[in-house]
C-alpha cells in the first residue's frame, strides 16, 4: 500500500469501512495501526449508507430492464443512457433521505432499520 500524503499533516484521521474481507485483512489492519488511522465502528445491521450505491442500483435495474447488452460499448452506453434518465428529483430525495437514514441508525443504536 502507498501512504497516503494527507495521514502524516493531520492530528487525528477517522474512517469507516464497510464489512468486506478486504477491510479487514491483517496487512490492511496493520497499514491502519501504523498509520495511526482510526476505524470508526460500523453498524451490525447497517443500512446502505453510501449513496452512490444507490445510485448504481437503480442505474443496474434500469439497464437489466431496457437493455440487454452484449458487448462492453453496449454496456456503457446502457448506463450512460440510464443515468441520463436520473432527474435532479432523484437526486434530491436520495440525498435529503440521508438524514433520516443515519438518523435511525443512530436510533437503532446500528441495529436493524428499515433501511
Amino acid at each position: 500500500m502507498v501512504d497516503a500524503p494527507y495521514i502524516c499533516t493531520q492530528e487525528h484521521i477517522a474512517m469507516t469501512e464497510d464489512g468486506a474481507l478486504i477491510h479487514n485483512a491483517r496487512i490492511s489492519n496493520e497499514w491502519h495501526a501504523r498509520n495511526q488511522v482510526n476505524k470508526l465502528p460500523w453498524p451490525a445491521h447497517f443500512p446502505n449508507l453510501n449513496p452512490i450505491k444507490i445510485v448504481w442500483k437503480t442505474i443496474k435495474i434500469q439497464v437489466i430492464k431496457h437493455h440487454q447488452p452484449h458487448t462492453m460499448d453496449k454496456l456503457s452506453a446502457a448506463i450512460q443512457m440510464a443515468w441520463n434518465e436520473l432527474s435532479p428529483t432523484f437526486f434530491d430525495k436520495l440525498l435529503l433521505g440521508m438524514h433520516d437514514c443515519m438518523q435511525a441508525v443512530i436510533s437503532s443504536n446500528g441495529g436493524p432499520t428499515r433501511w
